[in-house]
C-alpha cells in the first residue's frame, strides 16, 4: 500500500477512500460553486444528502481501520439509530428537543425524520470524537465531554443553515403560544442546545463502549484524525458561507471558531505526523 494512503485508512481498501473521498470533493464542489451562483440554496436537497452521505463514509472507514470492520458497523448501527430514534420522538412528541417540525422538504425519510439528520449525528459525532481524541488523549470521558462541546458548537452553525437558510427542519410555536423559532441563541431554545449537549455525550459514550475500547494500541497511536477533520473542515466551510451570504454574523463566529479548530489538526497532522503514522 502507498505511504500517503495509510494516513487515510490504514488497512482499509484504497479504492473505498479514493471512491469516497472523490465523492465527497465532488459533491462538496458542487455546493460550493452552487451557492456562488444561488446563493445559500446551494446545490439543493440531493446536494446535501449526497455530501452528509459521502462524508459518512469517509468517517465509516476510519472507524474500520481504528476498530475493524464489524466494531465499526456496531458504531455506526449505534449513532444511526439512537438518533433517528430521538429525533422520531422529538417530531411527534417534543421529548428531549421540543417539537421538532421536519418540513419535508429533504429526499428520503425513515419514520418521518429525514436521512440527513442521522447522517449529520454520525459525521459530527463520530468523526468529531477521532478529532476530539488526537487533541485531548486516551481520558475517554473527558474526550466524550468534549466531543458533546464540540457538537453544541458545530450546532450553532448547522441549525442556522438547514433551518434559516434551507427551510429543511425548524421548532414551531409551543402549545403556550410562545413562539419556541425565538430562541435565546440563534433561534435555538437553550434547552435544545443542553438536549444537544446529553444526546452528543450519550452517543460518544457508546462510541467508547461499542468501538474505542476494543480499538489496538497500534490503531489509537496511529490516531487517524486528519481525514475526519478535513471532512468537519469542509462542512464547515459550506455553512460558513451560505451562513456569511445570509449575514447571520453569530453563526459565521462560530463557524470561523470550527474552522480553526479542524484545520489546525489537518494542518499539524500534515506537517508533523508524516504518511503511515
Amino acid at each position: 500500500m502507498k505511504p500517503t494512503a495509510r494516513i487515510f485508512v490504514g488497512t482499509a481498501s484504497v479504492w473505498h477512500f479514493r471512491l469516497a473521498g472523490g465523492l465527497f470533493a465532488g459533491v462538496a464542489g458542487a455546493e460550493l460553486a452552487g451557492q456562488a451562483v444561488r446563493g445559500p440554496a446551494g446545490a439543493g436537497q440531493a446536494g446535501w444528502l449526497l455530501l452528509l452521505a459521502a462524508a459518512a463514509w469517509v468517517v465509516g472507514l476510519v472507524w474500520r481501520e481504528r476498530v475493524g470492520v464489524f466494531r465499526a458497523w456496531l458504531c455506526f448501527v449505534w449513532v444511526m439509530l439512537t438518533s433517528l430514534l430521538v429525533m422520531m420522538l422529538a417530531a411527534r412528541h417534543g421529548f428531549l428537543f421540543g417539537r421538532i417540525e421536519f418540513t419535508g422538504r429533504e429526499y428520503l425519510s425513515l419514520a418521518r425524520v429525514p436521512l440527513s439528520v442521522p447522517l449529520l449525528w454520525w459525521l459530527v459525532v463520530g468523526g468529531g470524537y477521532l478529532v476530539v481524541e488526537s487533541l485531548w488523549g486516551e481520558w475517554r470521558v473527558g474526550v466524550s465531554a468534549f466531543t458533546a462541546l464540540v457538537t453544541v458548537q458545530m450546532a450553532l452553525m448547522i441549525l442556522p443553515f438547514v433551518g434559516r437558510l434551507r427551510d429543511y427542519w425548524r421548532w414551531p410555536a409551543s402549545p403556550t403560544g410562545s413562539p419556541q423559532a425565538r430562541g435565546a441563541l440563534l433561534g435555538t431554545p437553550w434547552t435544545v442546545l443542553a438536549a444537544w449537549f446529553a444526546l452528543a455525550l450519550g452517543l460518544a459514550l457508546g462510541l467508547v463502549i461499542l468501538g474505542d475500547n476494543w480499538s489496538s494500541a497500534e490503531a489509537r497511536t496511529r490516531r487517524q484524525a486528519w481525514a475526519p477533520a478535513a471532512v468537519l473542515l469542509t462542512l464547515t466551510i459550506i455553512c460558513l458561507g451560505a451562513n456569511l451570504l445570509a449575514g447571520l454574523w453569530l453563526a459565521v463566529a462560530f463557524g470561523a471558531a470550527n474552522a480553526v479548530l479542524f484545520g489546525a489538526v489537518v494542518v499539524w497532522y500534515l506537517r508533523e505526523r508524516g504518511p503511515g503514522r
